[in-house]
């Protein structure tokens, strides 16, 4: 049987194991939602719930680690409405930004999603991202607005988003500047939104001052993301930036595809590592210090939105969501449930070891070696899906012990007989890759059950 894994557990296994051991152990499958309208955002709050939202009001929300998505559309919202942005609270309240037409607003919820009520608009003044910094402290940015004289639209609320103001925040648009949806970062009172302006604002005071810091690289500044520690990544139509001083300075990067960097995403604290996504079907992975990237992870269908880590200065517990054009939504799992990680290191052949102690009473060890899937594109490491099913002597399956997708590498999983009688057993496990549904591997091995 599957079992949950603790998470307060992964997070002690992650401080006093090291970085080595499991920087690369990023587990990416895809999960099944209930719609297939363009996803914008996603909000990740913990490891079991995040919020997402996308074109024809829809609001989905996960309380069980991604694995089920329910969807809330159509609870308050019209669904002729874009939402382009989510801030999840907790596992009741959250708010969501978007737009019809020229008019923009945003929408709260207190009770899960059950039903939503409008707590702002305006003319124009697109709102491109809302953070709440506790439960009742909030920001939102939008592009400036004609009729308040071309100044940004900058808004704090300090009741949990139920109202909203502007009063002491003054920030003057330059031109026709305006800035993007979800390129919008807040680090305790430090503030980053991007541009179409070659320009990132920033302030250090929970917007009373701002300065402008320039880019250089690119025009468009599409996504923004920094850690604690001032290191931060930046993406444009092209070029991803680097800023290793709070945005003082930011340097282009070598960043492999094509397209523009929709998403940025650092988990240096605990897992010491980032991800961006351009607008296709590829998450790109690097280690700190964040210069050499490489493809993690290709899906099937679907290109790329957003992507979003547990948005707290402590990384959270184990998950990344990637939203799609198509509805769809990429799950990276770092915890792994029902298996123990021995080693990552990329085996070179599939294995399967005699189950240890055998015979045994009541539990039993199975250890297996994970290689490349064998459509794995060079460079490239994607998860499989590793099932291990228990069966009797007369061959019919009597337990399901691992139905789990994870990186190459060398995994033991348990397996406890209490429940059953005496005798021979067989453990059968298959690999199979998730894209195309083949079976890459497949092994099976006499076990005694002895009491």
């Amino acid at each position: 049987m599957i079992k949950r894994f603790n998470e307060s557990v992964l997070i002690l296994f992650i401080l006093f194991s090291g970085f080595t051991e499991v920087q690369s152990q990023v587990f990416w499958n895809e999960v099944t939602t209930p719609v297939s309208t363009p996803l914008r955002c996603v909000s990740n709050i913990s490891g079991y719930v995040a919020w997402a939202c996308g074109a024809n009001g829809v609001v989905l929300k996960t309380t069980d680690m991604g694995y089920t998505w329910v969807n809330y559309t159509g609870n308050g919202i019209p669904t002729t409405y874009t939402l382009i942005n989510i801030f999840g609270i907790d596992i009741l309240t959250a708010i969501v930004a978007g737009y019809s037409g020229t008019t923009t607003f945003a929408y709260r919820t207190s009770n899960g999603g059950s039903n939503w009520t409008q707590v702002f608009t305006q003319a124009n003044g697109f709102i491109d991202g809302v953070w709440m910094t506790s439960a009742l402290n909030g920001f939102m940015v939008g592009d400036p607005v004609p009729a308040a004289g071309g100044r940004w639209s900058l808004w704090k609320t300090t009741n949990g988003g139920i109202n909203w103001d502007s009063t002491g925040l003054h920030l003057p648009g330059v031109g026709s500047e305006s800035g993007w949806n979800s390129s919008f970062w807040i680090q305790n009172t430090k503030i980053w939104f991007g541009t179409n302006s070659s320009k990132i604002y920033y302030s250090s005071n929970y917007g009373l001052n701002w300065t402008a810091q320039t880019t250089f690289t690119d025009v468009n500044c599409y996504s923004i993301c920094v850690d604690t520690t001032n290191t931060g990544l930046a993406g444009g139509n092209t070029a991803l930036m680097r800023t290793t001083n709070g945005g003082v300075n930011w340097g282009a990067l070598t960043a492999p595809g094509t397209g523009s960097i929709n998403g940025v995403a650092i988990a240096k604290q605990y897992m010491n590592a980032a991800w961006y996504i351009r607008s296709g079907n590829t998450i790109y992975f690097s280690y700190y210090p964040f210069i050499s990237w490489t493809p993690q992870y290709t899906t099937s269908s679907g290109t790329y939105n957003h992507i979003a880590v547990y948005r707290q200065p402590n990384f959270g517990a184990g998950m990344i969501y990637a939203v799609k054009s198509n509805g769809g939504i990429t799950r990276g799992n770092f915890i792994i449930e029902g298996v123990k990680i021995l080693s990552n290191e990329i085996p070179a052949l599939f294995k399967v070891y005699q189950n240890y102690p055998n015979p045994f009473n009541p539990q039993t060890k199975i250890k297996l070696e994970v290689p490349l899937l064998k459509s794995n594109i060079q460079g490239e490491v994607r998860g499989a899906l590793i099932k291990i099913k228990i069966y009797d002597a007369l061959g019919r399956e009597v337990e399901q012990v691992l139905d789990q997708i994870t990186q190459p590498g060398v995994y033991e999983a348990v397996w406890n007989g209490t429940n059953y009688p005496s005798g021979v057993y067989y453990y059968m496990v298959t690999i199979v890759d998730p894209q195309n549904s083949a079976v890459d591997y497949r092994e099976t091995r006499k076990m005694v059950l002895l009491k």
